[in-house]
């Protein structure tokens, strides 16, 4: 009876021990094989992909209006500080005309 116990045991074990030698190699091969990508995975990565470029091109867009619009800022208030400037002079010139005025002999 002994003896019986233990070659069942010994059957088991070794039983036991084959099942997870396969399902460790079978693990690792499947792990090592390359995966299919399906239809559905393929469209949504060129979906992704698209949806990546058009944010790319979106960002450089507002980057290039930003600086237009930053171009045109800075020519605008050029502008106006040559037309502030030239007021000053004319406004310097015309105190300046005033003033010989000022003295009696000449007054409109």
């Amino acid at each position: 009876m002994n003896a019986s116990v233990v070659y069942i045991f010994a059957i088991v074990f070794v039983v036991v021990a084959l099942n997870i030698y396969f399902l460790t190699s079978r693990i690792r091969r499947d792990n090592n094989r390359r995966k299919r990508m399906t239809r559905a995975a393929v469209d949504e990565a060129k979906q992704a992909l698209w949806r990546d470029k058009e944010v790319a091109r979106r960002i450089a867009r507002e980057q290039d209006d930003a600086l237009e619009s930053l171009k045109l800022k800075n020519e605008t208030l050029a502008l106006y500080e040559e037309v502030r400037r030239r007021h000053a002079e004319a406004d310097a010139k015309e105190n300046l005309g005033s003033k010989l005025y000022d003295d009696g002999e000449i007054t409109y």
